[in-house]
């Protein structure tokens, strides 16, 4: 699920070193783009994956042992073809 920033929430500080090309690339463009507002949805996409992956090394036992299971008894309404 993707995490969408509140907007209202208490906001904290952040040092961040970028290379000074990409900052004199972006210099024209700085009224036109909210580099703290991007920055957020790219460290909530980025939170979303570690979450996910972490998720999913959690229950990977669980899922193997579903699949294992799917495999050995088919799937549930499997008799009922509908196609």
């Amino acid at each position: 699920m993707l995490i969408t920033p509140d907007s209202a929430a208490r906001k904290g500080r952040l040092s961040l070193s970028i290379n000074q090309d990409i900052l004199d690339r972006l210099e024209p463009y700085k009224q036109q783009i909210n580099l703290s507002a991007q920055a957020e949805q790219l460290f909530a996409k980025m939170l979303e994956g570690l979450e996910n992956r972490s998720w999913a090394d959690r229950n990977a036992e669980a899922l193997a042992e579903h699949g294992r299971n799917i495999a050995a008894t088919g799937l549930a309404g499997e008799e009922f073809d509908r196609i």
